[in-house]
């Protein structure tokens, strides 16, 4: 998922939040804040928790969205490496199953022997 891809999700969480929260509304109109800040502070968070690979659940992530807003005295560093996103669970499975998987596939007989060989290319 790209970062615009995430700014987008995050972005769409807030505007709905404020639609149905009238407070969260007025908070989220503040002119110093931005959703590409946002996006760079939950980024930041997460590292926190684990450096540049980590999971974290997507009302966590949300949590940390609408904190941001909240709060008017937090600083997010502008120099960040980038980072792969993903924002669910879902997708994350998604992507792991899309990748080639090793399987354990008979080894060719010789003689009596009924070990199995790990095969790089099975089934691809």
């Amino acid at each position: 998922m790209s970062t615009t891809t995430f700014e987008t999700v995050i972005k769409d969480y807030l505007d709905n939040r404020a639609r149905e929260d009238s407070l969260f509304a007025e908070t989220y109109k503040k002119a110093n804040k931005s959703i590409k800040e946002c996006c760079r502070y939950i980024i930041s968070r997460a590292r926190k928790l684990g450096g540049t690979a980590v999971a974290v659940d997507d009302a966590t992530v949300y949590g940390w969205a609408v904190h941001y807003y909240d709060e008017d005295d937090i600083k997010v560093d502008k120099k960040q490496e980038p980072v792969e996103i993903v924002a669910s669970a879902a997708e994350s499975a998604k992507a792991e199953q899309s990748k080639p998987q090793l399987k354990l596939q008979p080894k060719r007989k010789r003689g009596d022997d009924n070990s199995l060989q790990l095969s790089l290319f099975g089934e691809l």
